[in-house]
């Protein structure tokens, strides 16, 4: 699949898992969407949706980073195969500390800290491997969206 047909393939995985995510995060922690990232500034083939939430223990912002890159993008995790993602952070241009404790994430799986192919991106992400000629675009943003949940209920971080 080239890089402009997995954008167009990805946007509906981002904005899905996105919607999903938004609507299991409890209204007093203040969930909310940014808007879609693009292939402008970081290369052909990924698309991107921030999820914004306060931690349910202090006021504190967190963001969820959710994408979809080609292989070889800078934004993916290794090898070579088209991924979808999510990075938890503290905002979007704000990694969360290395140290699971410093972070508030004693118990943060499937959330692990990795870095992307370019070696200036680290953070705590998870990644799915994806074949967007044998998936549809529903079922990866269900898996991302499921993973995401499950990474944040692990991690205390949504009631």
């Amino acid at each position: 699949m080239d890089p402009l047909d997995l954008e167009r393939w990805g946007r509906p995985v981002v904005d899905g898992a996105a919607e999903t995510i938004l609507a299991a995060i409890p209204a007093v922690q203040q969930p909310s969407v940014g808007g879609p990232g693009r292939s402008i500034s970081a290369g052909r083939g990924y698309v991107a949706r921030y999820v914004h939430f306060r931690r349910p223990d202090y006021p504190a912002q967190l963001a969820i980073w959710l994408f979809v890159v080609p292989p070889g993008h800078p934004y993916n995790i290794g090898g070579p195969k088209n991924r979808a993602g999510a990075g938890l952070m503290q905002d979007p241009k704000t990694e969360l500390d290395e140290s699971p404790f410093a972070a508030g994430l004693s118990r943060a799986a499937p959330f692990r800290w990795r870095r992307h192919n370019n070696a200036d991106y680290a953070g705590y992400r998870l990644a799915l491997d994806i074949d967007p000629d044998q998936e549809s675009a529903d079922d990866v943003a269900a898996r991302l969206a499921n993973a995401v949940l499950r990474g944040l209920g692990r991690a205390s971080l949504i009631r």
